[in-house]
């Protein structure tokens, strides 16, 4: 995610970056610091459409061990009059050329004492002269601590909203560290003096450390706020591919940081084909001292565990890349809706997975968390999207905004949707823009008014519900198949471009149908027999998921609302905690928990979903039977995947009986005290129909997804007496982008 996804948790979105020169320089000393830092007056030209965003130029100070900042700014306020401003409350003015008078903030009076609450500010205000120039130089402690692990759909992140300490340092817009004007952008210049061993990176072209221990970063076009962060760091270099590749590493590992600047160098060129110029000199790669994962405008922040995963660098990197086009460069209109994360995820995440021909499940898989996460009161319209803070926000700001390009991009074409970017791009780059200005972008590509296809899905809530029938007759010259399309949900016909797919004796017909109203006839005249009927086979259309489309999936269950979580009466004293605190870890927020043992009911309930805790677990053997069996043979069959109970953690997703069955799971965790670990990591396992785990530490062995069966989409138009044989498969023809 961008780091305005992650300002609640890390910052706020950053803008794009530029080049800047450092024209001339003057030394001055900064009284109270074991640091001299050299204090740089940059001369600057501004830029054209740079008039009216204010640039701040910075001379910095840090002292790990203090904690604490000192800070010069000259700042170009460009405009006349009166000057407010924020500043974070635990920085102290104490120059300022002209003077500057505090006033008063919903937070605190001025001249209130006491140390501020983190990310607390002061209002300002200044009258410079004509021209707009403000001197200001202020110190003081930034030591918000770590908060908590957050829950899943923050990955485990930690959070603060600023920090100086010896491990490293984060500041950023809502750190409050250097006067915050009421303007959409700002530019800066920047030179910080690097304690020994540390490198400073920030955005726009500059370096991390000079022969002299400074790091200079400066940006003249408009950023939404300025980060400063790093540490003790290894620096590794690429000037050879499209733009300079960094990685920064808390340790040395030659090995890791090539992996990551040769995919710098692929992944830049990707998208420079597919969109446009990348928008800047740099693209870096930081390690955090802290588990984080955002991009900022040419570079982000992960944390340590996150590089190392084996799958990062094709996923959740070229992810972050891809957000200096989209949201660091072409900057989101909050007033109508986060598009940026959702076309984001569509050419990153869902790109990559259709390069490796899975581009079909990410899509079930989008279609399965709307179903599990997403209910009538927890809905909302991708235009109130703002950022992910649950299960819910997730599925629809990722999940179905990248359906709604995925659909876009079947209505315009490959080539027509290309331009739609490559224009969108041109035409936005360094402002705000909103999904009417992607509207009007990908009008001019075609031939059609695509106002009510964006206005059903980007301010509307709901999905559509389909239903198809179908039969098949001889006629003159072979065969004929007709139906009808229908959409069954209660809300409005969503404007739908369904695919078809008919299997004949001779291979596939495809077609698509135009399902604008609540049904639509279709007709296929084929020379060979038909096989079978199957309609939207590999999800191409956002709805809801039907019978036996999907397996029973471990997010079914953490996606409901409401669960209770039936603990083993039998069990010893550590397994029930165990257990109980499981429940508990995932109670709150996205899922109400009720907790009960297997003697406290006296049947299962249909109205939310259930969690089965215990190998024991009297409700398990009518759940589960067949794994119940196997569980207690001491060992069970996941897929292709023999996993013995003892030292392990196994959990397997199913539906209670009958018709209406809830979604279910059965958990049995061996050891205890792997509960804990069992905890954070399950719920990132939701789209898996089982999982097993191994030792204390749940290290996962196993994952994987119960078999489709016979989708409700699919009409099966053989003779009754054929049926019993497997249908051929469907040959996936789909191509990516590029």
């Amino acid at each position: 995610m961008n780091a305005r996804q992650a300002k609640r948790s890390l910052a706020r979105e950053p803008g794009i970056s530029h080049c800047g020169e450092v024209l001339s320089s003057r030394i001055a000393c900064l009284r109270c610091f074991a640091l001299v830092v050299a204090l740089v007056c940059l001369a600057w030209v501004a830029p054209v459409g740079a008039a009216g965003i204010p640039r701040h130029e910075l001379t910095v100070a840090i002292d790990p061990a203090a904690r604490t900042l000192r800070v010069v700014d000259t700042l170009h306020a460009e405009r006349d009059g009166a000057v407010e401003f924020r500043l974070n409350a635990n920085l102290k003015i104490v120059r300022a050329e002209p003077a500057v008078r505090e006033i008063a903030s919903p937070s605190r009076r001025p001249g209130g004492g006491g140390a501020a609450r983190p990310g607390e500010t002061r209002r300002y205000i200044v009258e410079p002269a004509r021209g707009g120039v403000i001197v200001l130089e202020y110190e003081g402690r930034i030591d918000d601590a770590l908060s908590a692990e957050s829950d899943e759909f923050a990955k485990g992140f930690r959070s603060t909203s600023g920090i100086v300490s010896p491990e490293g340092v984060y500041l950023s817009g809502a750190t409050a560290w250097y006067p915050e004007l009421s303007t959409d952008f700002v530019r800066f210049s920047l030179t910080a003096r690097a304690p020994e061993g540390w490198h400073l990176v920030s955005e726009g072209e500059g370096t991390s450390r000079d022969d002299a221990g400074n790091a200079h970063w400066t940006s003249d076009a408009p950023l939404e706020e300025i980060h400063l962060v790093g540490g003790p760091l290894q620096r590794y270099r690429d000037a050879s591919g499209p733009v300079e590749a960094l990685v920064y590493l808390r340790a040395p590992d030659a090995a890791l940081a090539e992996r990551y600047l040769s995919a710098t160098a692929r992944y830049v060129s990707l998208y420079d084909g597919l969109i446009g110029a990348y928008p800047y000199a740099k693209f870096a790669l930081v390690e955090n001292f802290w588990e984080t994962g955002a991009g900022m405008p040419s570079f982000t922040l992960l944390g340590s565990k996150v590089i190392r995963l084996p799958f990062i660098v094709d996923t959740s990197y070229p992810h972050e890349i891809l957000h200096n086009w989209w949201g660091n460069s072409v900057f989101v209109d909050e007033r109508s809706g986060n598009w940026s994360e959702g076309l984001t995820a569509y050419l990153a995440d869902h790109l990559i997975a259709q390069r490796r021909g899975t581009g079909a499940q990410y899509r079930l898989e989008a279609l399965e968390k709307f179903d599990a996460f997403v209910d009538a009161e927890r809905d909302l319209p991708l235009s109130a999207f703002g950022s992910r803070h649950s299960g819910a926000t997730q599925a629809v700001g990722y999940g179905k905004s990248a359906m709604f390009f995925h659909m876009l991009r079947r209505r315009l074409g490959d080539e027509r949707f290309e331009r739609t970017l490559e224009r969108f791009y041109r035409e936005q780059r360094g402002r705000r823009a909103s999904f009417d200005d992607l509207r009007r972008a990908a009008q001019a590509q075609s031939d059609a008014d695509l106002r009510h296809f964006f206005d059903a899905w980007t301010r509307r809530t709901g999905a559509p519900a389909l239903r198809v029938s179908a039969g098949a007759r001889p006629v003159a010259g072979g065969w004929r198949v007709s139906g009808e399309l229908a959409q069954v949900q209660r809300e409005a016909p969503f404007p739908l471009l369904v695919p078809l797919v008919l299997q004949t004796a001779d291979g596939e017909v495809r077609r698509d149908v135009v399902l604008n109203a609540r049904t639509a006839r279709f007709q296929f005249d084929v020379a060979a027999e038909p096989l079978a009927l199957r309609c939207d086979p590999f999800a191409d259309v956002f709805r809801h998921v039907v019978r036996g489309e999907s397996p029973p999936t471990l997010g079914r269950v953490f996606g409901a609302p409401r669960a209770l979580a039936v603990v083993p009466a039998q069990d010893d004293d550590n397994a029930r905690a165990a257990y109980r605190s499981l429940a508990q870890a995932w109670s709150g927020g996205n899922q109400q928990i009720d907790v009960v043992t297997d003697r406290d009911i006296a049947r299962l309930p249909n109205d939310r979903a259930v969690w089965l805790f215990g190998r024991g677990n009297a409700w398990a053997r009518e759940a589960f039977p067949a794994e119940v069996a196997a569980v207690a043979s001491d060992a069970l069959t996941l897929g292709r995947k023999r996993v013995p109970v003892a030292d392990h953690a196994i959990a397997v997703a199913g539906r209670l009986p009958g018709d209406a069955g809830a979604p279910a799971a059965w958990i049995v965790v061996d050891p205890p005290q792997a509960a804990a670990a069992l905890a954070r990591k399950l719920p990132h396992y939701g789209s898996q129909s089982y999982a097993a785990f191994a030792g204390t530490e749940a290290v996962n062995v196993a994952a994987g997804r119960w078999p489709r069966r016979a989708s409700a989409l699919d009409v099966d138009l053989r003779a009754a007496s054929a049926r019993a044989a497997p249908l051929p498969a469907l040959e996936n023809l789909e191509r990516p982008l590029r």
